[in-house]
């Protein structure tokens, strides 16, 4: 099969799976963009290549996931994901801020904070301490809520986030050390209490192994294991690749000129742009002579607010029951649409007709 990639993003090609024990093709698209505040994203001449594999933070059982691969094979809904470092309106150090992110129909906000901790107090019991300014707090889910109980078999981590902070019980059994709070927060959770579960919140991807990616992945159990191995469990959904932070899955898949604001995640306290409006399309061309097209999607939006950078990331697939002689992806941007559409109004052509006289 020839591939002709009519785009400037780099490609990628694999053969899945589904639950039903159906096989299909996949083409992944990823597109690298600046951001430029009041302007559509800028497609950049230096493109970054496909990311093949997860990239944590730091190890990746004990750290959060910074960016995920480009190999999921099918997302049902598009993914906002944002790396951002938290800035104090003005620069100044401040005891507690909000940020946000906007992505089209999708708005999440947070309220971060600076440092603080729950001390043991004789007589008084837990107490937490005053909040010291800041004027920077990185949004990693190693500073939201969660985090991990106890040790070895007797560990108990937060299934949505085993990597955060302020998960303890209401009377912590060594009183020694000061426990850090959480500094990621939901904008209605400030007055935070020892022993009290909080929803996780963040900016970012969820690991795999997270709440509630997990629940999604199916039952791996004897009777799969003798039954269906290496196929995906019967009752697997590929919900279970939308990665984002439950608040920030779109309801659906974006147009692709969605409006994208950034409140308090960079110097600049609010940047605003907007996705760059191109439409990809997949042509399948057989063997036995017939063309058709396949689905693709815009599923992946990942902000880099720390270096203006977006990376967008498409996604189609298509059937391989039958010999498929090319694989085609094409784009069309806006000037592309203003082009035909100037050209298929009345007068509209741009070479005038030449006079007989």
């Amino acid at each position: 099969m020839l591939f002709r990639n009519y785009t400037p993003f780099p490609p990628l090609q694999f053969q899945s799976r589904d639950e039903q024990q159906r096989d299909f093709g996949v083409v992944v698209l990823r597109g690298t963009f600046e951001i430029i505040d009041g302007q559509p994203l800028r497609l950049l001449q230096e493109q970054a290549p496909i990311v093949m594999t997860d990239d944590y933070w730091g190890e990746p059982e004990g750290s959060s996931l910074r960016m995920e691969s480009n190999l999921a094979p099918y997302k049902p809904k598009t993914d906002i994901h944002v790396t951002a470092t938290a800035h104090a309106p003005g620069g100044d150090p401040t005891l507690c801020w909000q940020v946000g992110v906007e992505v089209g129909q999708v708005r999440k906000k947070l309220l971060v904070t600076g440092e603080r901790w729950w001390h043991l107090k004789p007589g008084q019991g837990w107490r937490l301490s005053e909040t010291i300014p800041a004027s920077q707090v990185p949004i990693r889910y190693e500073r939201a809520f969660g985090g991990t109980q106890g040790e070895g078999e007797q560990a108990n981590p937060c299934a949505e986030n085993p990597v955060g902070v302020g998960s303890y019980p209401a009377t912590p059994p060594d009183g020694s050390k000061p426990l850090p709070a959480p500094q990621v927060l939901a904008p209605d959770a400030a007055d935070v209490r020892l022993g009290e579960h909080l929803t996780p919140q963040g900016l970012g991807p969820l690991a795999p192994a997270w709440q509630p990616r997990l629940a999604r992945a199916g039952t791996f159990d004897m009777v799969w294991e003798k039954t269906r191995w290496p196929d995906l469990p019967a009752d697997f959904s590929f919900a279970f690749y939308n990665s984002a932070h439950p608040d920030l899955i779109y309801p659906g898949f974006v147009k692709g000129d969605e409006s994208i604001a950034l409140i308090n995640l960079h110097r600049i306290s609010r940047i605003r742009s907007c996705l760059p409006g191109l439409e990809l399309a997949l042509l399948l061309r057989w063997e036995d002579g017939r063309i058709a097209p396949a689905p693709i999607v815009l599923d992946t939006i990942h902000i880099d607010a720390e270096q203006l950078r977006v990376y967008l990331t498409w996604r189609g697939i298509f059937p391989v029951n039958r010999p498929l002689r090319v694989l085609e992806v094409r784009m069309r941007t806006p000037a592309d649409r203003e082009h035909q559409a100037a050209a298929s109004a009345p007068g509209g052509d741009k070479i005038p007709p030449v006079p007989l006289d």
